[in-house]
């Protein structure tokens, strides 16, 4: 079977012009994480490295999670960033927070629409750390059953004694 262009799923790697739309929000998102949150990323390695004690393959998947879950908390720092700027811009001295806040939200869709570009970006994110660790849950099921039918095979066989004794 060859492979077309159905065979391949769309994702960073490979589509341009997602790639392209994503990365304003993507760069935002990365210089944010540098000022805020600059060890957050050996941080959530060590702790899915000890939560899910990957091996082979499975140690890139692990470190995808932990750029994943970063980028993730990332776009909350951003979002309450861009909201924060706006409230400060466009709200009047007589709004209560409810209003300056809406009045934020409505700024953004109106002009450069980041709140939306960002909400697209983290639920890209989601599915993506979503899709790893139903990899990781695949990974250790399979690798429980190997162990239980190599435990099933050594109970069938008879104990092998020595001949000298």
């Amino acid at each position: 079977m060859g492979n077309s262009g159905k065979d391949v799923p769309n994702n960073w790697a490979n589509d341009k012009g997602m790639a392209a739309r994503y990365a304003p929000v993507h760069a935002m998102v990365t210089e944010l994480l540098a000022r805020v949150d600059p060890d957050g990323y050996a941080m959530a390695v060590i702790e899915f490295r000890d939560e899910w004690k990957p091996v082979g393959r499975l140690v890139k998947i692990v470190e995808l999670m932990a750029e994943l879950e970063c980028r993730i908390r990332g776009c909350d720092y951003l979002e309450a960033e861009i909201l924060n700027r706006n409230v400060k811009i466009y709200a009047r001295p007589e709004d209560t927070v409810d209003v300056a806040v809406g009045r934020a939200y409505i700024h953004d869709f109106q002009g450069p629409n980041l709140l939306n570009k960002l909400c697209r970006y983290s639920a890209r994110l989601q599915r993506e750390f979503t899709r790893c660790v139903q990899i990781l849950q695949l990974a250790a099921k399979s690798r429980r059953l190997a162990e239980a039918r190599m435990a099933e095979q050594l109970a069938r066989h008879k104990p092998c004694t020595s001949v000298i004794q």
